[in-house]
């Protein structure tokens, strides 16, 4: 269980599937007589992981948000040069820093409706059935800023020079203008 607990990025939907995993290899490898003071001792270790957890979900995944939203400005700002992917992380930053301080503190955000639609969209993205973010989110990263610098580079242009970034063309012989002594 303890390494349930300290998962990169935070998932209700992974805990539980561990927490269920866990349980059911218990089931099934435990047998003799001690099994019912195990099983107890199990279900009380299960209980404190699980209450451990939930304490500390809710604030890793609101610190995961600005991060992500503080990220997407940079992103939408300065490498894709998309207006709108910037508002929307504008507007998801602002929400995520006056919410907390204009209503006293991050927990009365936890029982908004739209903390549980904000919730249910990271769960849906961190751990889905098809990729496990919290496995693949390094490789996926490196594999996005990849497509991302070769798309800056070297998709706008079909025809000319491939290199859309200013190089620094240094000749050996000497400067580049003369010089006004």
């Amino acid at each position: 269980m303890d390494h349930l607990q300290v998962l990169r990025l935070p998932s209700m939907a992974k805990f539980n599937a561990g927490f269920l995993q866990c349980n059911q290899s218990f089931e099934h490898q435990c047998v003799g007589p001690a099994k019912t003071n195990y099983e107890q001792r199990m279900n009380k270790m299960l209980g404190k992981s699980r209450s451990l957890f939930i304490k500390e979900y809710n604030h890793r995944v609101f610190n995961w948000l600005v991060a992500f939203s503080l990220v997407m400005v940079v992103v939408g700002r300065f490498i894709i040069k998309f207006i709108l992917i910037e508002i929307g992380a504008w507007i998801l930053f602002i929400f995520l820093e006056t919410y907390t301080r204009m209503f006293w503190s991050a927990e009365s955000l936890y029982y908004n409706p739209v903390w549980h639609v904000i919730v249910a969209t990271w769960e849906t993205l961190v751990y889905s059935p098809v990729l496990d973010l919290d496995r693949w989110a390094i490789p996926v990263g490196v594999i996005v800023a990849v497509f991302i610098l070769y798309w800056r580079c070297y998709g706008k242009r079909k025809h000319g020079s491939g290199w859309l970034l200013p190089m620094y063309n240094n000749q050996k012989g000497g400067s580049n203008r003369a010089r006004s002594d």
